[in-house]
């Protein structure tokens, strides 16, 4: 009987033990799965901040993959947050990279170099117009009433251009391609193209270097297209790029990378479904109002980097011209790990 009685309370004893560490282990559990939930829950609900580029650009057909990215909400679905920043001269643009208040521009090989020669460390990460010949027309036109009518009429008149720039690296180029020397015509610098425009029409200068959409606007005028580097010359003279600091590439390579994804799409967008974005063209580019209602988007390039042959003719030129103190390389100039 004794030994019944001490059984049964040794049993019971045990038992209650049992109990109370159990219905402490469930507490434990339920509390941490309510913590985890918790967290999980706080997590879901604060978003990750945008990821913020801040990018120059000049009102010109290069950016037009850029603006529309931005416009159909591509940059938005990468979560980034672009700023299109928009400037009206060349040289406001590059004070801004200078100061170091932009992330990237828009711009071309020559500005680029220059940019790398100063000391700016910065790098072509893709190309927006130019992967191909046929791609951002810039070409020689020559007054309506000048009765020149080729390359050839040409030699020893004036030729309104920009020095140092992608306008006489194209200059050189079409008259090189076209059997001339370019020391056969009278440079004259005008850097401004509203009154390179302006001195051709008053009969001020014989032919003027511009691209489009003003190439198309000045033969609308009655101005007689002499040379283009989209037809007369097999080799690739005009590049577009995009181009972003080293600290940007370093610190914010997702951003640049989700920038490409977005822009990818928006050139998708642009080749397969051109008048649908006649208006934001207008908007964002300077199309002189009388060709805007007909004036064609251009058919613009995946996302790649520029092939070396064509920087280094960029490159050559300069230093033929002892525009560069430092002896840049493609490698030096472009990053292979974006627009490739």
């Amino acid at each position: 009987m004794l030994i019944d009685i001490l059984t049964y309370t040794y049993i019971n004893y045990i038992d209650k033990d049992i109990l109370e560490g159990w219905v402490k282990m469930v507490r434990l559990r339920i509390f941490l799965a309510l913590a985890i939930s918790l967290f999980l829950i706080a997590g879901c609900g604060k978003e990750k901040e945008p990821e913020q580029l801040k990018v120059g650009v000049l009102p010109i057909e290069d950016i037009m993959p850029t603006v529309t990215a931005e416009k159909n909400g591509y940059f938005t679905l990468e979560n980034l947050d672009v700023e299109i920043v928009r400037f009206q001269s060349a040289v406001e643009q590059i004070n801004a990279v200078q100061a170091g208040q932009l992330d990237g521009i828009i711009t071309d090989m020559i500005v680029a170099a220059m940019l790398k020669d100063a000391g700016q460390d910065v790098k072509v990460t893709a190309i927006t117009l130019g992967a191909a010949p046929e791609e951002g027309r810039f070409g020689i036109i020559a007054a309506p009433n000048s009765g020149i009518a080729t390359l050839a009429d040409l030699k020893g008149k004036s030729v309104g251009i920009s020095y140092n720039s992608i306008i006489e690296y194209i200059t050189d180029g079409l008259l090189e391609d076209g059997g001339m020397a370019p020391s056969e015509v009278h440079k004259v610098s005008v850097p401004k193209i509203p009154v390179r425009m302006e001195m051709l029409f008053n009969n001020k200068i014989d032919a003027i270097v511009v691209p489009d959409p003003l190439l198309t606007f000045g033969a609308f005028k009655g101005a007689k297209i002499v040379a283009q580097d989209t037809k007369d010359t097999k080799r690739n003279l005009s590049q577009a790029v995009v181009v972003f600091s080293q600290k940007t590439l370093d610190e914010k390579k997702s951003a640049v990378q989700g920038f490409y994804r977005g822009y990818a799409k928006a050139v998708d967008d642009l080749n397969n479904h051109p008048d649908n974005y006649t208006q934001l063209l207008t908007e964002n580019v300077n199309v002189p109002e009388p060709i805007a209602k007909d004036y064609p988007i251009q058919r613009y390039p995946k996302p790649q980097i520029p092939n070396e042959e064509d920087v280094n003719n960029v490159l050559e030129w300069m230093k033929n011209k002892s525009l560069l103190k430092t002896d840049l390389k493609y490698q030096d100039l472009v990053d292979q790990s974006f627009g490739a």
